[in-house]
């Protein structure tokens, strides 16, 4: 697409900031009435309760050198985390206090927070040690400057002079130290759109010259294009829904901020090649069933922000992403934040969630569904290529939901240590083939690197009976392990059923082939076929066109690396004949 601002100059988005001088990036949250607004809506919603636990006598955390030390020692991260998460959530909920005027508020309080952020000696988080700017500093920073744009006034002098000057330093001066480079400017990945977004920001806030602000903003605004590069010209994340929410949604962020400062001038989300467009719809092909969504890549379940689905429909009119956030039963959202609070006006979601099959063909995704109901069956799979940022070793992998269960799973993510991101990821279960259910060939499993690929074909999408998916798998393998791999998924949407079909073409014989089935669920095998889960509301797995053997692995200490306390449970077929040319078919139903 387009570079952004590729037609507006620095002098000219110094006139937008000029013209419109009296705007505020986030004007609901000085607007009384809104504030007054979700003062009602945080006494109904369970909020205002919340903030009556805050207790200014609580001592505040330190992140002491001993624990940011502890991931350059052993590569753990969670201490210093843990740590820093109590103090952000206090710090939220101490600003909304006192922008609510709740009666648990506390100026010395939220001074005391402020002061002690400026007391630390780094905003980047020790796993990313070395940079200038990371993804905690610069969300950090935008925060504060938030903060003192919309509390300021009730703050003493000494903490807003002080927060302020600790911004400068951690935020806007290593922004433009020509003797250090960062990067996320230009990366096309979440980083980019945090980093830059959240410098975009806190300049917004804390920056009233128009020349000075265009000057700090432009080429940001122009940095955050590369990270839209990032996403596939369908709209899909490479990284998944979870950094969907997390890089995209900061630049949705960014871009609210902007139009607001610039009294709607500065558009940056209407892009003429309808790109934008198409991510903002992203969730929606990513969808499975409640808070369940896809998993490949570094994801994980969970419903979309609410303050993102209602920036998106400031923009554009896309209501039925509400239906994809966490709601009450009478269909309101569930909102949390300041934002949210400001912005909602207590409209209810759309009653019906999206049903509807989507191919995305560039990103090598695509969801089948079954018949409407109880025992509806969704189909998730994935070719695309194991080169992708935070990438897994998943070619073909799939996902099987029904009866409102995930049966056949992606695991999702691990927990971030060093190894996530060094030499030995790929021994960790949750990002290895060894974790996905897609074959092992003579004890070769797929390999990382953006050569090793899948290519994605679909038949009646959207249609009624049988729904086809193929992925030729050839590419996914080192060359020489399989000369030919197509697998196909022949889905029944009325009888809500599936047929798995791998079809193998080899140079020579192998010794060793090994079809594998992912699931956190209990698996029991018996006569030749797999319950997965209970029997009236499970899946069970029958091998159709050969004989072999099912045994299931619980792989227990492995799955201690992922983010929740499921088990993964590797079901293994192994065929007791192997020749050249072979098929393997697997009922699952």
């Amino acid at each position: 697409m387009e570079m952004l601002l590729r037609h507006v100059t620095m002098a000219q988005l110094a006139g937008m900031y000029r013209r419109n001088g009296n705007c505020s990036p986030a004007p609901h949250l000085r607007d009384a009435k809104a504030v007054a607004r979700a003062r009602r809506l945080a006494k109904r919603n369970g909020v205002w309760e919340d903030l009556s636990v805050l207790d200014p006598a609580r001592e505040i955390p330190v992140i002491k050198r001993s624990d940011y030390r502890r991931f350059r020692r052993d590569g753990d991260r969670q201490v210093a985390a843990a740590k820093a998460g109590v103090r952000r959530r206090e710090l939220d909920r101490a600003a909304m206090a006192l922008w609510m005027d709740h009666p648990k508020a506390d100026i010395d309080y939220l001074q005391d927070l402020l002061w002690a952020y400026c007391d630390d000696w780094t905003w980047v988080i020790n796993a990313h040690e070395g940079k200038a700017i990371d993804l905690g500093s610069a969300m950090l920073g935008a925060r504060l400057a938030e903060i003192l744009h919309v509390l300021g006034d009730r703050l003493e002098d000494e903490v807003t002079d002080r927060v302020a000057r600790a911004i400068e330093r951690h935020l806007f001066e290593p922004f433009w130290d020509y003797r250090h480079m960062d990067d996320w400017k230009t990366t096309r990945m979440n980083w980019n759109h945090v980093c830059n977004g959240e410098v975009i920001r806190a300049a917004l806030y804390r920056i009233d010259d128009p020349e000075v602000l265009a000057h700090m903003t432009h080429a940001a605004i122009q940095n955050l294009t590369y990270a839209i590069d990032g996403f596939a010209g369908d709209g899909g994340c490479l990284e998944g829904p979870g950094y969907w929410g997390y890089g995209f949604g900061h630049f949705l962020l960014t871009a609210h901020a902007l139009s607001n400062r610039t009294g709607g001038e500065l558009n940056i989300v209407a892009d003429s090649s309808g790109k934008i467009a198409r991510i903002c719809r992203y969730p929606l092909a990513a969808y499975i069933g409640e808070r369940f969504r896809s998993t490949f890549a570094d994801s994980g379940h969970g419903y979309i922000s609410a303050h993102t689905a209602m920036i998106i429909n400031a923009f554009d009119h896309l209501p039925e992403l509400y239906a994809l956030c966490a709601r009450h039963p009478d269909r309101t959202l569930k909102v949390q934040s300041m934002h949210e609070l400001a912005l909602y006006s207590g409209f209810k979601a759309p009653a019906e969630r999206d049903q509807n099959d989507y191919l995305l063909p560039d990103l090598g995704q695509v969801k089948l569904r079954g018949a409407p109901g109880r025992r509806q069956m969704t189909l998730m799979a994935l070719a695309g290529n194991n080169g992708v940022p935070h990438n897994h070793n998943d070619i073909g992998s799939f996902i099987v939901h029904k009866h409102g269960k995930m049966l056949l799973v992606d695991p999702g993510a691990p927990v971030y240590r060093r190894k996530t991101f060094g030499p030995d990821r790929y021994d960790i279960i949750f990002c290895s083939a060894l974790g996905h259910s897609v074959p092992v060939i003579d004890g070769v499993m797929q390999q990382a690197g953006s050569e090793y690929f899948g290519t994605l074909a679909v038949e009646n999408l959207n249609g009624e009976g049988t729904k086809r998916a193929v992925i030729d798998m050839t590419h996914a393998y080192p060359k020489g392990t399989v000369q030919r791999l197509i697998r196909t998924f022949e889905f029944d949407a009325t009888r809500n059923t599936l047929v798995l079909e791998d079809a193998y073409e080899f140079r020579k014989t192998p010794q060793l082939l090994e079809e594998a089935f992912i699931t956190f669920e209990r698996v029991r095998v018996s006569n030749g076929s797999v319950q997965i889960g209970a029997k009236t509301s499970g899946l069970t797995l029958v091998a159709e066109s050969c004989a072999g053997r099912f045994d299931a692995v619980r792989m227990v200490e492995e799955s201690k690396e992922g983010r929740t306390d499921d088990v993964i449970t590797r079901i293994r077929f192994t065929p007791d004949t192997l020749a050249r040319r072979m098929t393997l078919r697997f009922r699952i139903a």
